[in-house]
């Protein structure tokens, strides 16, 4: 009623939720709004550990139904006498809109068998055929999105990977996934132009652009500095109930690499590409941001207090959940909501600036 615009709070996967409307409210073929509607009611998009490039936890969820936590030896355990992989995949498969949260940008931004941007530092060759045994005590590459040991199939890229998930779906699932997404980059402002009233990229920040709203702002607020799921080795499940493929958790002396979990850096739930890559970088150039919204970038170490003291990990906590009682946080949300957003400045501490030069998109 007074006229103000409105500042949006988003949190994880609400991050690609915001994206969405922002282009269904302008688009004719959604709430018709205009090229004009985000720029006159929204003053700026606060994105609290957002997970605009998708996770790739959301991939082993819906191939094996399995992640970090079930993969564990007593939730393993207990999983097998309550609930099979199969009745999880089912469950996580009959979810249409996690598929959303599927990771964007294929080898361009998660890496080939050569490296990812994101390999650690002592990382920089060529590992994709490389066994355990050759890696004693070092690091694996993130760019074999899913890697395999002896099966026959060759590690894969995230593009790979990502067919394998859609061999593994029923007619219906590949279906609904072909109607709702889309999880490519457009290098073009004709490829932009083809597909702006198309609903499948909405989701995707590296196949829309950013609406004409040049007195709007976009604040990425996330943590860093917890081992976060990047990759995985699988194998071949030949049991008859249950998918084909299961994470291989067979020991391996690989620095980054925990029963068959391969981590990399990020909140725990959303890897550092993702949680800062376009805000960083993508958002900063015309490609994405024609019209030159402001965007701000602000990181923040997690650096929990011991479980005993608090369980939740205190005021400089930063992991997915808990950065949402982090007190610098809070107070950068206070800031912008209270109309002082130009305080609030980009704040790096982490190598994403350097892991975004590696990502070869104009």
């Amino acid at each position: 009623r007074t006229g103000a615009k409105t500042v949006l709070v988003t949190h994880s996967m609400g991050s690609q939720v915001v994206q969405y409307f922002m282009k269904w409210v302008e688009s004719p073929r959604g709430g018709r709004g205009g090229p004009q509607w985000v720029d006159t009611h929204i003053e700026a998009v606060i994105n609290l550990a957002g997970s605009p490039l998708g996770v790739p936890k959301t991939l082993a969820s819906l191939l094996s139904g399995e992640q970090r936590e079930t993969v564990q030896p007593l939730a393993s355990y207990l999983l097998d006498h309550f609930m099979n992989r199969k009745e999880l995949a089912r469950i996580f498969r009959s979810w249409t809109g996690l598929a959303a949260l599927l990771p964007k940008g294929g080898s361009a931004v998660w890496g080939d068998l050569s490296g990812a941007p994101d390999d650690p530092v002592s990382n920089h060759t060529d590992v994709s055929s490389q066994t355990a045994d050759s890696n004693v005590h070092s690091d694996v590459s993130f760019g074999g999105q899913i890697r395999f040991d002896s099966d026959g199939l060759g590690n894969q890229t995230m593009d790979g990977a990502l067919q394998l998930l859609f061999d593994a779906l029923d007619a219906d699932e590949q279906r609904l996934m072909h109607r709702d997404y889309s999880f490519g980059v457009f290098r073009t402002q004709s490829e932009m132009d083809a597909h702006k009233d198309d609903h499948r990229v909405w989701t995707n920040p590296l196949q829309h652009q950013l609406p004409n709203a040049p007195n709007m702002s976009i604040y990425c607020l996330y943590g860093h500095g917890a081992a976060t799921e990047r990759a995985y080795y699988y194998t071949f499940d030949n049991s008859s109930d249950a998918p084909s493929l299961k994470i291989d958790r067979t020991p391996r002396p690989l620095r980054n690499v925990d029963i068959g979990i391969v981590n990399g850096e990020g909140d725990g739930t959303v890897p550092l590409l993702s949680l800062g890559y376009m805000c960083a970088d993508a958002w900063r150039k015309p490609l994405y941001n024609p019209h030159g919204m402001r965007v701000v970038t602000r990181e923040f170490v997690h650096n929990p207090l011991a479980v005993f003291k608090d369980i939740r990990g205190g005021a400089d906590a930063a992991d997915h959940i808990n950065i949402l009682g982090n007190h610098d946080v809070t107070a950068d949300v206070l800031r912008v909501v209270a109309g002082h957003g130009q305080d609030v400045n980009d704040q790096f501490t982490s190598n994403i600036r350097e892991y975004a030069a590696r990502i070869n998109i104009p």
